[in-house]
């Protein structure tokens, strides 16, 4: 790079090697540029997969704590129809509706048959 500068020092000149010298960093610089707003794109799509998910993991555990309070419900209700069931399969209510509603009577010992 050749240069000339005036006896008073307000006056600089420059060669065509000064130019072309002076084209590199520019160059450097643009790829500089470049790389830093790849690499900013790859941090912001980076960031967002991380908040995206967090909020994916957040929302599953909402899913998952309610689908718990339906089974909670889903248990009870099954045990108080198991309880019913069993109240109305009992022998001494169906003996009772039998006799008082339908008015039949127990079977005398010789009219019983047992089926094996």
């Amino acid at each position: 790079m050749a240069r000339t500068i005036s006896q008073s020092g307000d006056r600089i000149l420059w060669m065509e090697e000064g130019w072309k010298a002076k084209a590199k960093p520019i160059r450097i610089k643009a790829n500089l540029f470049a790389f830093f707003i790849l690499f900013m794109l790859f941090l912001t799509g980076a960031s967002l997969f991380y908040v995206w998910s967090r909020i994916e993991v957040i929302q599953f555990g909402y899913e998952i704590s309610h689908a718990l309070k339906e089974e909670r419900v889903l248990v009870g209700t099954n045990k108080r129809l198991r309880l019913e069931i069993a109240t109305l399969k009992s022998y001494a209510r169906i003996e009772k509706i039998a006799v008082e509603e339908l008015g039949m009577i127990k079977p005398k010992p010789d009219q019983v048959i047992v089926i094996r």
